[in-house]
């Protein structure tokens, strides 16, 4: 393989890798309005299911009332009429990192919001955020997020009555495999290198 080839090689794996990390978004504006747990939204290969304990109906997609979730969200009561519910997100690739708007339905005192993270039923760990007033809208509104060791489902869950979310960005853990590949395509462009200085020392010397 020449150096050439090894580079394109290199940089084709980088691009992978970057691939592996961008963020994929869940907003449910490819659902239709209505749209009930439990259901699966798949985003750039990597699904998303949406369930709650309320199911048929405990979460519905609904247009948005809110300033920084736009479009369409996920929120509940749904058809179930039930509230005081938390939403599971299940995904079909383990991630590294989750990160999602939500609104709360409080009237006075934003209530805080907690996203519990997991692999499979082991608990990876956990954050917690409370939104704020946004001028011209009724409810708080606001981001969570959670990094840290691999997870492949989440849990979100608040003390206010019901909430919504939107803009659910999923980064998923690289691929394995492309690290011992850009390491292989690294080391033969060093070797590549000492030989191409070698033999232009020889042709030098004669």
């Amino acid at each position: 393989m020449t150096i050439s080839n090894i580079i394109k090689f290199v940089l084709a794996a980088c691009a992978l890798s970057a691939a592996a990390n961008a963020s994929t978004i869940f907003n449910f504006d490819g659902d239709n309005l209505g749209t009930a747990t439990t259901f699966t939204d798949t985003v750039n290969g990597l699904s998303a299911t949406f369930s709650s304990a309320g199911d048929p109906g405990g979460f519905v997609v609904y247009p948005s009332i809110f300033d920084t979730l736009t479009g369409n969200v996920l929120g509940d009561p749904g058809p179930a009429g039930l509230d005081n519910l938390s939403l599971d997100v299940a995904f079909s690739s383990e991630l590294s990192s989750v990160a999602l708007d939500f609104a709360t339905s409080d009237f006075n005192t934003p209530s805080p919001l907690t996203l519990t993270a997991y692999q499979n039923s082991q608990l990876v760990g956990s954050a917690q955020a409370t939104g704020n007033f946004i001028n011209g809208f009724s409810f708080p509104e606001g981001q969570i997020s959670f990094g840290g060791a691999a997870f492949n489902n989440i849990v979100i869950s608040s003390t206010a009555t019901d909430f919504a979310v939107d803009n659910i960005a999923a980064i998923a853990t690289p691929e394995p495999g492309l690290f011992p590949l850009l390491a292989v395509g690294l080391g033969a462009i060093a070797v590549g290198s000492l030989r191409a200085k070698s033999r232009a020392k020889a042709a030098s010397n004669n």
